[in-house]
């Protein structure tokens, strides 16, 4: 399990780690952690020991202490009973916590000198072999700056570049396509696809998993809103959730692909 740690231009990346159990009926472990930042650096992942966190205590890391770290937009928080190495060639599998119900998670977002907004959330590594399909409600209007944030980290450090494609998801016409990047946050400006608000964005990566978040920025500082889509899975109470999810993704994906215009 790891927390990212974001940048997009113009704001503050944030991360506030807390180290309480999420439930007091499991063993938990309550010795002192080693939090180790990891991130990209050629074809291995690089590591630093950022200090050290008690039971009971919570931390927070910010990105303008990390820019040499965050130069694809992301850094990993790892925490660790032991000492990794500066360099390895894979993120760590041993885990940390094993009481997850609910999963352990932490604060993280942006913010400006106004305002403020983040996500409860942890990251697992997302699978080298897949895809992207999200609908995308979160666009505002009235001197808002829209970004679409895409978050992805796998297992092996390389970064590797893939097509987003842009449609209107009523017409399945495609407004454009944009370049998306392993193990890294993508920013990607919304507003120039001039979406409608009686549109539904549809964005689809045909070889590449991903985190979709809709950033709102508004034009005087005051706001700041974030949210993300969840996978069809998440909705799915019973049967073969992922086989639902796959047969959603063969069709929508399919159908979008095929129109070019």
């Amino acid at each position: 399990m790891f927390f990212p740690l974001m940048y997009t231009e113009g704001l503050t990346g944030f991360l506030d780690l807390c180290y309480f159990p999420p439930n007091n009926w499991e063993n938990r472990i309550k010795k002192k952690l080693n939090l180790f930042a990891i991130w990209p650096d050629g074809d291995q992942w690089a590591t630093q020991n950022v200090g050290t966190i008690e039971y009971g205590q919570s931390r927070q890391i910010v990105s303008s202490d990390h820019q040499e770290k965050l130069k694809t937009g992301l850094c990993l928080i790892y925490p660790s009973l032991g000492i990794l190495k500066n360099h390895i060639s894979e993120l760590p599998k041993l885990p940390i916590w094993h009481t997850r119900i609910p999963e352990w998670r932490a604060t993280t977002g942006f913010r400006n000198a106004k305002a403020q907004t983040s996500y409860q959330g942890e990251l697992f590594p997302l699978p080298n072999n897949a895809s992207l399909l999200t609908f995308h409600p979160f666009i505002q209007y009235g001197g808002i700056e829209n970004r679409l944030l895409v978050l992805n980290a796998t297992t092996n450090p390389e970064i590797i570049e893939s097509d987003i494609f842009l449609y209107d998801s009523k017409s399945k016409n495609r407004r454009g396509s944009e370049k998306v990047r392993t193990n890294s946050l993508t920013t990607i400006a919304l507003d120039k696809y001039n979406f409608m608000p009686h549109e539904l964005p549809a964005f689809v990566i045909p070889n590449m998993a991903g985190i979709p978040f809709g950033l709102g920025i508004s034009l005087d500082g005051n706001m700041l809103s974030m949210e993300h889509t969840h996978p069809p899975a998440s909705l799915v109470l019973f049967g073969n959730r992922f086989g639902v999810q796959g047969e959603v993704k063969k069709k929508w994906i399919g159908k979008l692909l095929e129109n070019k215009k």
